[in-house]
């Protein structure tokens, strides 16, 4: 019989922890036992590395012998491995039973990694067929999601962007940002956002200059944290484009009081 995973040195330490076996004396017809009691312990981030280290061993002692035997053999020994854990378990013991829920990912976990590197369509057809139909019905889901997303933002889309007169962005930009300053007589803020994400936003997908489009980074750099890294961080609205002033109707009715007065 073949020998096909790297046993434990008899009556030595364990040199390599992916060795299986005993320290002393153990039957080496329970191998197949041995091999997945190693497995468990195994995280999924090691699957790759165990397989080869094993797989490297079965070709060193099997002279002559190709990876596709040792594969068959590794895939057979999992499959039968869950087998034996779904016929033996035992849902009246909450121990045993929590024990193979365990045991039966973890074998499942690795005969996923082995159906990943199957270049010899080792797999059953029907196996194979159903998982496919499987992925097609995922993507075709998929497909439908993002149509259905896309045709809810194009409800958002404009045959025409508002022209800006060439030169003015900045204008605009400076009546923005003082509609995000503006009070209710109550002291409340008139426009209620944490982030200015939107206002750049909605510049750089409504908004054209003379025509043409406005990049949202040019956008963004207009609204910044800190007036002191302008430079830096954001450009500032120059003077001479502070054309407008937008003011309450509470202070427009204060000043015509005054020059009646």
């Amino acid at each position: 019989m073949k020998e096909y995973f790297k046993p434990l040195a008899r009556f030595k330490k364990r040199e390599h922890p992916f060795d299986i076996g005993m320290p002393f004396s153990w039957w080496r017809g329970h191998y197949d036992r041995h091999f997945l009691n190693n497995l468990y312990e195994r995280k999924e981030s090691e699957f790759e590395s165990f397989y080869k280290y094993h797989l490297n061993h079965f070709l060193e002692v099997n002279a002559g012998s190709q990876e596709v035997e040792f594969y068959k053999h590794l895939r057979d020994l999992i499959q039968d491995g869950i087998a034996v854990l779904i016929k033996e378990d035992k849902p009246g013991s909450k121990t045993k039973h929590e024990r193979t829920n365990v045991q039966k990912a973890q074998l499942r976990a690795f005969a996923g990694y082995l159906d990943s590197i199957d270049q010899w369509a080792v797999r059953p057809r029907l196996e194979v067929y159903t998982e496919k139909d499987a992925t097609i019905v995922r993507l075709q889901n998929q497909i439908a999601a993002l149509e259905k997303q896309i045709s809810e933002m194009k409800e958002y889309d404009v045959v025409q962007k508002i022209r800006i007169e060439e030169g003015h962005l900045p204008t605009v930009i400076d009546l923005i940002q003082q509609l995000r300053d503006l009070q209710l007589p109550t002291g409340r803020a008139l426009l209620r956002c944490d982030y200015k994400t939107p206002y750049y936003k909605m510049i750089s997908k409504y908004f054209s200059i003379d025509g043409k489009d406005i990049p949202i980074e040019t956008a963004k750099n207009y609204f910044f944290d800190k007036q002191n890294d302008v430079s830096v961080k954001g450009t500032l609205v120059p003077t001479e484009n502070k054309l407008f002033k937008i003011i309450p109707d509470t202070q427009k009715k204060a000043v015509k009081k005054s020059n009646q007065a």
